[in-house]
């Protein structure tokens, strides 16, 4: 076994300890309803992401978020139905998550989250999902005003640790946002939202000298 080249892990939620659902057919589908074929617009789309990023980061409101992706629908739609899509892209959290995050405080490895989010979801999921109420660390977008993979997220995490960057090891999904915790002197994992991500995850930590089982 190598020595441990790492003192924290930092996970990212959605696609690595919560499920999502990140096709707006299967928001539509969670909630009962079937998309309007003016909602596929590529328009539409881009009209939803930008809000969603907006509030992801502080400059927009919940009411301006489901507001801009029930107006996506149909004129006229009302703003819950907006709130609800938005609910809906909260999923579950992925099996595993909660033995590997215990099994780490074991080894004495500091555990937190650092994710792109908003209120609705951040406190939907550390209401409802254990792993998110295990970590030591919590820090969120909308929280910060900042968000991946901007250089002053990674470089605020890196103080709030007070561990030396190199031995910092971030978990995400997106190819981004791993490339920006590198940039900062992270390490960085990028893990396959469509596998099993724990498993996942275990594999990265046994190569990087963190004993942890290969199986939960």
């Amino acid at each position: 076994m190598p020595e441990r080249a790492i003192d924290a892990v930092m996970f990212d939620l959605g696609g690595v300890l919560v499920r999502i659902r990140r096709d707006w057919t299967a928001q539509c589908t969670a909630i009962g309803m079937a998309p309007t074929p003016r909602s596929l617009e590529p328009a539409m789309c881009i009209a939803r992401s930008i809000a969603l990023d907006g509030w992801q980061r502080g400059d927009h409101s919940l009411e301006t978020c489901e507001s801009v992706w029930a107006s996506s629908l149909e004129p006229g739609t009302p703003a819950s139905t907006g709130r609800a899509l938005l609910e809906a892209i909260v999923d579950a959290p992925y099996d595993g998550t909660v033995e590997l995050i215990d099994e780490l405080h074991g080894l004495g490895v500091v555990t937190g989250c650092l994710s792109n989010t908003n209120r609705l979801h951040w406190e939907r999921m550390i209401r409802e999902f254990p792993a998110l109420r295990r970590l030591q660390h919590r820090m969120a977008s909308h929280e910060l005003l900042l968000s991946k993979p901007e250089p002053a997220i990674y470089a605020h995490v890196t103080s709030v640790l007070g561990l030396p960057s190199h031995r910092i090891l971030l978990f995400d999904d997106m190819a981004e946002n791993c490339e920006g915790a590198r940039a900062a002197g992270w390490q960085a994992c990028r893990i396959d939202h469509d596998g099993h991500t724990a498993a996942q995850m275990r594999g990265h930590l046994v190569h990087l000298g963190v004993p942890v089982r290969s199986e939960p």
